[in-house]
């Protein structure tokens, strides 16, 4: 059973107090996909996720604080047109331009998250192009991570993210390439890997579930 939450956020750039409704407690339907985009009900919630201030065209997460950046970028012609990236929806834009904030202030693994959740917006509406080029933002920003800081425990499951994004941008060489050179001691993990190179080879971009492993 899912548990919502109102609660007052200021927004970080106007300084404007924004209600806002968080998913606090969720029921587990099913397992996450490969890139481990959460199961239901959390996967529903993804609305909720980022919220655009009523009073400015700044964003900001609902779960975390944001990092310090001026006014004069929520006025760029990067910001306003989401870098340029066609054929987004609502949820889409407002998760673009979490990321270029991110990105701007070179917090990347963040950036990579959140343009990822981009793409999930666009594979919701069957955007399958427009999901690509996000999927291809987020590699950008992955490839800027610096490994050495991510936490030995969360490390294996952002490069397996990283994999799968490469195959579902159709990125097949570079996903098998990627995943050969992994090495894991959990046998899930482990399992993910080679299905990994295995739909990589077989020229696959489709969504799968790590129930399906």
């Amino acid at each position: 059973m899912s548990k919502f939450v109102v609660k007052d956020i200021d927004c970080n750039i106007c300084g404007r107090r924004n209600e806002v409704t968080i998913l606090a407690m969720a029921s587990t339907k099913g397992t996450a996909d490969l890139d481990f985009r959460p199961a239901e009900d959390r996967r529903s919630a993804m609305p909720l996720w980022v919220h655009k201030c009523g009073y400015c065209r700044n964003v900001f997460s609902t779960s975390e604080a944001m990092p310090e950046y001026g006014e004069k970028y929520i006025d760029s012609k990067e910001y306003v047109n989401c870098a340029n990236i066609a054929g987004l929806s609502d949820l889409g834009k407002r998760f673009v331009r979490l990321a270029l904030i991110y990105q701007r202030c070179k917090e990347y693994r963040k950036a990579g998250d959140a343009f990822l959740c981009a793409a999930w917006a666009c594979d919701d509406e069957k955007m399958d192009v427009t999901a690509i080029v996000c999927r291809k933002r987020a590699l950008t920003c992955y490839n800027e991570v610096d490994v050495s800081a991510v936490p030995k425990r969360e490390l294996p499951e952002l490069k397996l993210r990283i994999t799968d994004v490469l195959r579902r941008a159709g990125m097949f060489e570079e996903a098998a390439a990627f995943a050969k050179q992994l090495r894991f001691k959990t046998e899930q993990y482990i399992r993910i890997r080679d299905f990994q190179i295995e739909r990589a080879k077989a020229g696959d971009k489709q969504c799968y579930k790590i129930e399906e492993i």
